[in-house]
């Protein structure tokens, strides 16, 4: 070999290299780039009233931020008919509800609780409890700017179910 064709040769490895090394950093970098960060999981508002709640009603258990999908199935099942299913699992599957009220001993869920802030808006919230309770769950609202204290908390939440709640 011809000693200008050796150094042609010896540059060619060393650039090489050089990409070959770029190449990865870069791929490395690119797989060590976050793609979630956490989010507050509840607003200090919401956790003064998960205490108000807790406080007022201790025999209950209080879940935050629940899915509407842990608490509601579609009535027409999958096998049945798969485009009803998804129609109806699409309608709730990827809403959340404030609180839920559990029975600590039964289970049973008590009520699902909503504290209405100015981002609620009516018509949606119609169409959600409307979903609830269609699902056999009392439905309690509250402002949030007037949350209710421990007797009226109580008294909501074992009143009986009327038509509207």
């Amino acid at each position: 070999m011809r000693p200008g064709m050796v150094w042609i040769v010896l540059l060619g490895l060393v650039l090489f290299a050089l990409a070959a090394t770029l190449a990865a950093k870069a791929k490395s970098g690119a797989t060590a780039r976050r793609r979630f960060k956490a989010k507050v999981f509840m607003t200090p508002n919401e956790l003064e009233f998960l205490g108000r709640l807790e406080q007022s009603v201790p025999e209950l258990r209080f879940h935050a931020q629940v899915a509407m999908g842990a608490l509601l199935d579609a009535d027409t099942s999958r096998s049945e008919n798969v485009r009803a299913h998804m129609s109806a699992r699409g309608a709730f599957s990827q809403k959340i509800v404030d609180f839920v009220a559990q029975h600590r001993t039964t289970g049973e869920v008590v009520a699902i609780i909503e504290l209405d802030d100015r981002t609620h808006h009516t018509g949606k919230d119609e169409k959600r409890d409307a979903m609830m309770r269609e699902g056999g769950y009392k439905v309690i609202r509250w402002q949030s700017k007037a949350k209710p204290e421990g007797h009226a908390i109580r008294q909501a939440l074992f009143a009986p179910v009327t038509g509207e709640s």
